[in-house]
């Protein structure tokens, strides 16, 4: 790109930051591989440091503490993948919040920030219902809505799903598990990821959803690096997906493939 990426409505201009998201075998990592073997200027977003996560770690453990100590000590506390996912969604701002040099950049986020608050939102423990947590999501959501430029959402239907999740080498919580339990929470998850975007989009992203049982991946990775191209085109100039590939459906900056 020759000029930073003018962030859709805002009118903003910096690095672009996209999301891809969606339930275990979607896509996403193939998506994300494909991307980035075709345009130099994408990268994935760094993980932190363990040194670097400590203050994020003590930060959000002062904070909810006592009211687990006082409210919820009967039930169980965060696990080490829950306070992973919260110490990644301060640190990961903190970093894309500093200037850059390098403005043209595209940072992709897999089970990034919509991902992990989603996460927290269906499976994390009883403290996440209380007043003080609820208000650090809210937060972190409203941070991150100011963030996030694009939202790529890959799904497919659950019996796809569920055969590429146990064609896998890896392990998932559902694998192993009966066919109607599965669905039910493919189901669970994707009603909570849905209502954590409907929060998160406010009219400055561009989310874009993809159902990858009926799209190729190249023809996914052609209409995401043709958004990516509309949004770095300079201030003024219409954005046009018309041209994508596929019919488009939708508003508010949401299109269905």
């Amino acid at each position: 790109m020759g000029y930073p990426f003018n962030h859709h409505a805002a009118g903003t201009t910096g690095p672009l930051v996209v999301e891809i998201i969606g339930p275990a075998g979607a896509g996403k990592s193939t998506l994300f591989t494909a991307l980035s073997q075709r345009r130099g200027d994408i990268r994935p977003a760094p993980y932190p440091s363990r040194l670097r996560q400590l203050p994020y770690r003590l930060g959000n453990t002062w904070a909810l503490l006592p009211t687990f100590l006082r409210y919820y000590w009967h039930s169980r506390w965060f696990t080490r993948r829950e306070i992973r996912s919260m110490v990644y969604l301060r640190a990961w701002l903190h970093a894309l919040e500093k200037p850059t040099p390098n403005p043209g950049i595209v940072t992709i986020f897999d089970h990034g920030p919509i991902y992990r608050l989603a996460y927290l939102r269906a499976l994390g423990p009883e403290i996440t219902s209380s007043e003080v947590y609820q208000k650090w999501w809210r937060t972190l959501l409203d941070r991150w809505s100011r963030v996030l430029d694009v939202i790529v959402w890959l799904d497919a239907p659950n019996p796809i799903l569920l055969e590429r999740i146990r064609a896998r080498d890896s392990w998932h919580m559902v694998k192993d598990r009966s066919q109607e339990e599965a669905y039910a929470f493919l189901d669970h998850y994707r009603c909570f990821l849905e209502q954590t975007i409907a929060q998160a989009m406010n009219g400055r992203q561009v989310l874009l959803r993809f159902d990858t049982s009926q799209q190729e991946v190249a023809q996914m990775a052609d209409t995401i690096l043709h958004t990516f191209d509309a949004l770095g085109q300079p201030c003024g100039m219409t954005m046009d997906l018309g041209q994508a590939g596929g019919p488009l459906r939708g508003t508010d900056s949401t299109y269905r493939f």
